[in-house]
């Protein structure tokens, strides 16, 4: 397994793994659970911080009842994975700072009074 990294390099493959564990209805310990893959393995590969292997993709793909083929369909580009900008602004905002989040929440606030 190459090491871990502390940098996200989040790439299609990854985006893929983590739109069929959705899909699948599966949380990383339930997927860890149903693939004997560790949960904290199925997190870095879902961000990107280490690179997704056969071994692991065939173990993920059987418990998300998912196809290499699908998987791939997503990975090449061929077909574009869905968005959910929700979860990614959410995602952002949970990695800020206390100061980050100072000079971004004036900015949130009247975005969302907005209609």
């Amino acid at each position: 397994m190459s090491k871990r990294s502390d940098i996200k390099h989040i790439t299609n493959a990854s985006r893929a793994l983590k739109f069929l564990r959705q899909q699948a209805k599966l949380s990383t310990r339930g997927a860890a659970a149903m693939s004997g893959i560790g949960d904290g393995v199925i997190n870095h590969l879902e961000h990107g911080r280490i690179n997704v292997r056969q071994h692991h993709l065939d173990a993920l793909l059987k418990a998300y009842n998912a196809t290499e083929q699908t998987y791939q369909m997503f990975t090449s580009g061929s077909v574009a994975l869905p968005q959910n900008l929700r979860a990614e602004c959410l995602e952002i905002v949970q990695r800020m700072s206390q100061d980050q989040l100072r000079t971004a929440h004036p900015v949130l606030q009247s975005l969302s009074n907005h209609k």
